[in-house]
């Protein structure tokens, strides 16, 4: 069995090879952060004709691509917190002279005398899991930020509409965009506003006779409304 350790970086990576007793059996070497230096690294590994373990810092989007390659291709992979990596090469005295090399075989190092290595056994499907996570996140949170603009908006140009139906729902959102300011919804009458789904005729009465007392006609709502219809419909896939 074989302990890899790769260093990460934006454009190419380092690494190195130890066998069990810790003696170096692949010359560092440079490649590069693309498919090209991917297929070099897997030619120089398998070139070794043994088993590998494979160790990284967890770096975040740098090592995306490496890693998804690695998976391809069979290797059961480490990521290790990069300060835990900092700690154990202090530990050596490895970074008295800092170089990627160095790096990679600390790395290496840590791989092959971690006694709890497995439980950094590194896994695509959490990887996965916690990127769609964070898209959520950001979804919701700029779903937020729209309708707390929208509602400001509403409450300006139609300040009566909550009380009729309130302010989100889906036949309201179609209302709004069917007619995003009071005038045009006041000009559509009874017979249109009927025709929305889900909005009863006795809403729609109530609207007419809101509308003519709206105290802003021209005001309209278009963006804001978009943008929250938008996430909405985002989140609803997610």
């Amino acid at each position: 069995m074989l302990y890899v350790g790769i260093d990460i970086a934006k454009n190419k990576h380092d690494v190195t090879a130890l066998n069990v007793q810790g003696k170096t059996v692949l010359k560092p070497l440079t490649f590069s952060n693309n498919k090209a230096g991917f297929e070099l690294l897997d030619l120089s590994l398998r070139q070794l004709n043994q088993d590998c373990l494979i160790a990284l810092e967890d770096t975040g989007h740098y090592a995306f691509n490496l890693l998804n390659f690695l998976h391809e291709q069979g290797y059961k992979v480490y990521t290790y917190n990069p300060l835990l990596i900092k700690e154990f090469a202090k530990s050596l005295s490895l970074r008295k002279t800092k170089t990627d090399k160095k790096d990679a075989h600390g790395i290496a190092l840590k791989l092959l005398s971690d006694p709890n290595r497995e439980q950094f056994q590194h896994d695509n499907r959490q990887v996965e899991l916690k990127i769609l996570a964070r898209h959520i996140h950001r979804l919701k949170k700029k779903q937020s930020d729209w309708k707390v603009q929208y509602t400001r908006c509403l409450d300006i140009i139609f300040p009566e509409l909550d009380k009729i139906v309130g302010k989100h729902s889906e036949y309201t959102y179609q209302l709004l965009t069917c007619y995003p300011n009071p005038q045009k919804r006041l000009e559509a009458g009874f017979d249109k506003l009927i025709e929305i789904k889900r909005l009863t005729a006795s809403n729609s009465r109530a609207f007419c006779r809101a509308l003519k007392s709206s105290p802003n006609h021209q005001i309209e709502i278009r963006n804001s409304l978009d943008k929250t219809i938008d996430f909405s419909y985002s989140l609803s896939f997610s």
